[in-house]
């Protein structure tokens, strides 16, 4: 199973190196999580064979994305 998340912004550098930073350190055994960079557009994919594994990276994705995009709206 995999869900890809694309976001389009312009602060696409800092959204990646946040994300990156709290993938790493998470200790995920039952999903994959890459991320790429391509001009302004962040491409997320998560990928497993586990639906309770899917639901629970993309919902601390989701989390983590939206509070990256919260605090650089605050600039």
């Amino acid at each position: 199973m995999n869900i890809t998340i694309e976001i389009d912004t312009p602060d696409a550098c800092i959204i990646s190196k946040a994300l990156q930073a709290e993938i790493t350190s998470s200790p995920y055994t039952k999903s994959e999580t890459d991320i790429q960079i391509a001009n302004s557009t962040v491409t997320i994919s998560i990928h497993t064979h586990d639906i309770r594994a899917l639901r629970g990276t993309f919902n601390s994705i989701m989390n983590w994305l939206l509070t990256a995009l919260d605090s650089l709206s605050l600039q």
